[in-house]
Parts: structure tokens; sequence; C-alpha cells
């Protein structure tokens, strides 16, 4: 797997069929920055034995990351990103305010309060919690500053949007809150699961895959840095966005014309609303575009509209479950 953009420093990271270097250990996230508990080791590996995985740390990055916070570790943190409140719950800290949000957070968060969505949070209600910091997604942060700066609340950001980004700020997180061991043991679960499913896709014909977001009214076309974009690239797929297009911005409007040229093996569409009715009005436009028998992934009937509650938000806690039904849809016939 690649991991751009991580220049210096190497870890192996030890896996193990049970990890006994952690008290906490879950099916989630595989980090690239991981400075855990061990540096370098070198383990030879049998089916039953120790297996070893090394990552390249970008530790400009992690520093940078953790310079944005005067309080190390925070005592009271709001965060406004479903990602990073999953992230710190696996790291067993809770925050004192978290996401209104239509995703599922963890039963333990029930009773803390909401101080509403990610894109319109409750200036006052998070004034209320007096948080030393607020954790939001580096992706939205003008429009978050907008809405704190003006009454002075400290905020910090972190990149959530691609496994890779998940990853970093997982270790970023666990550095912060000194939950390093934590961190190292959720992150190797990911790595097992992940790398089993790649795996098993090694070998097979890779296909050319066009990911689309967005509603019924307005459909975006996402590149490989996005969270369903950096799945498929890690299983092996070409992303016509990012291969063929060379769209280097993380979403653009569909073209057409454009997708027409690049001629997608398989068409996935990651929809808000009602997926039916996207798929409806993209198969439609297509029709009046001339280009129905033109595209592959119409004339083998490999389009589909993902499952929103997996694909919808980048979650290190649904790579898992991500990376297994992508491939069966990318790999199986």
């Amino acid at each position: 797997m690649k991991h751009a953009g991580w220049k210096t420093g190497m870890i192996a990271l030890l896996l193990t069929g049970v990890v006994g270097c952690s008290n906490s250990a879950s099916p989630e996230a595989a980090t690239p920055t991981q400075q855990s508990a061990t540096s370098s080791q070198s383990v030879s590996s049998t089916s039953s034995q120790q297996a070893v995985h090394t990552i390249s740390v970008d530790e400009k990055k992690v520093e940078e990351l953790l310079s944005q916070f005067k309080t190390q570790p925070p005592t009271k943190v709001v965060t406004v990103s479903v990602a990073i409140t999953e992230i710190l719950n696996e790291l067993g800290v809770t925050p004192v305010g978290v996401p209104t949000t239509s995703s599922k957070l963890p039963a333990s968060l029930d009773n803390v309060p909401r101080i509403g969505t990610s894109h319109q949070p409750d200036l006052e209600q998070v004034a209320k919690l007096q948080p030393d910091v607020i954790l939001g997604p580096t992706s939205i942060q003008a429009s978050i500053d907008k809405k704190f700066k003006p009454a002075s609340l400290p905020t910090a950001y972190l990149p959530v949007d691609s496994i890779d980004e998940l990853k970093l700020s997982t270790v970023v997180l666990g550095r912060l809150f000194k939950q390093e061991e934590k961190a190292t043991a959720f992150l190797q679960s990911i790595m097992e699961k992940e790398k089993a499913i790649i795996d098993a896709t090694k070998g097979k014909s890779a296909p050319k895959v066009l990911f689309l977001f967005g509603s019924a009214e307005a459909l975006m076309v996402m590149n490989e840095n996005t969270f369903v974009g950096s799945l498929a690239r890690n299983l092996g797929a070409s992303n016509v966005a990012s291969d063929v297009l060379k769209q280097t911005e993380t979403y653009v409007p569909l073209n057409m014309e454009s997708i027409v040229a690049a001629n997608p093996d398989v068409i996935l569409l990651v929809a808000h609303g009602d997926p039916s009715a996207v798929t409806k009005k993209f198969e439609e436009d297509v029709k009046k575009n001339g280009a129905w028998e033109k595209l592959s992934a119409f004339k083998n009937g490999k389009m589909k509209a993902l499952d929103y509650s997996t694909f919808g938000i980048a979650s290190l806690v649904k790579v898992p479950a991500a990376y297994e039904e992508l491939a069966n849809i990318l790999y199986n016939k």
C-alpha cells in the first residue's frame, strides 16, 4: 500500500493474533503515523506467529498537528466530527460535547450533550461547556472558524477525509491524550483486517471505478483522497477521477463528457437522501447524453448505490466492513 506524503521515519508495528501489549483493541483503524510503545522491531512470521507491518511516518506533520494544542492533554474536549468522536472513544477519551448526527455514535456517549451538526454547531451550547479545545475536521475549518473565532473559543483541526488521514489523526490523538498503547492496538486490529482483504484481491484484474457523491440535484465526482476513494485505491482499483481525468480537487462537479471518455468499469454512488432517486436521475442524464451504450459500467450492470451509513462519513470504525463490501463489488462478478 502506498502512503504518499509520509516522508520521514519508519516504525514497525507488531501484529499478533491476540494483542498482548495493550489493554484495548478495536476493529477499526490502521494508522500511518504510529509512534507507539515500540520503535523498530523485526519478527519472523508464520501463520501462527507474529507479523510485522512497517509504515512511513511524517513526523513533521504529527508535530505540526500537535502544536495546535496549548493544553496537552486537554481535559474538556468538544468535537464537531463523527470520525474524531469515534477515535476518541477508542482511546477511552470522553468528550464533554459531541456532534448531533444521524450516524450512530458509541453507546457510551449516549448521555454526552449534543452540540449541533458539524456544519451548524450551536455556539451557545458549546460555550456553556467551556471546552479546552473544539476538535474539528480540517476540510471544514474555514466554516467552523467563522463560528467560533469571534467568540474566542479554542479550536484545533485534524485531517479525517481518507483512510490515511484517519490513521494519522489516530496517532496524533493517541500522543496528545497519552494513550499511545490504545491507539496502537486499535490500529493493529484494523491493519490485520485491512491486510487480509487486500491480499485476497491481489492478482485480480483491477477495475476502473467512478465514485459519485451527492443528491439528485447535484452530483460530484470523488478522487482517491476521499474515504471510499482511498479504500478503492488500497484495493488496487483505478479511480478514473485521479488516474484518467487527473482530478486534483477532492470533489468536482460531474461532467458527462469526461465520464464517457474515461469509460469506468464500475460506477458507485454515495448518495445522501434517497439513493434510488439519485440513481434514477443519473441514469436519466446518461441516457439524455446518449452515453448509455458507450459506458462499460452500464453494459455490465455495474452501477450501484453504496450504503451511506458505511461510506457516507469517513470512519475508522467502519473500515473493515467498508473494505469487505467494496472488494466484493469491485472484484466479484
